[in-house]
């Protein structure tokens, strides 16, 4: 294996970012969940929120940022974030068959 084969390691100061933007981001999950708001005005920037959070943690701690060739070496972090729209999509669908009556 030549060294242009090799994959990016990542470096501490990598997971130092991921940790900070972690905390950020859970900071304004817990604000947020306090400013008074109902319904979809809390609930969509959360999952938003959430969803974020989802894919740093699986393309940081799972490797999934340095692995692959395709797509500039974010292959399977693209194909975990399709995952996991599909599964919102379909509990999206099943939510508003049970509230619609579909």
């Amino acid at each position: 294996m030549s060294s242009s084969e090799h994959h990016a390691h990542p470096t501490e100061k990598f997971y130092w970012i991921i940790f900070a933007l972690l905390a950020v981001i859970t900071a304004l999950e817990v604000a947020w969940s306090y400013i008074g708001l109902e319904g979809p005005s809390l609930v969509i920037p959360l999952v938003v929120m959430m969803v974020v959070k989802f894919l740093l943690v699986g393309g940081a701690f799972m490797h999934l940022y340095h692995d692959g060739k395709a797509l500039g070496g974010k292959t399977f972090t693209w194909v975990f974030a399709a995952g996991l729209v599909l599964a919102m999509v379909v509990f999206l669908i099943v939510f508003a068959a049970f509230e619609f009556n579909i």
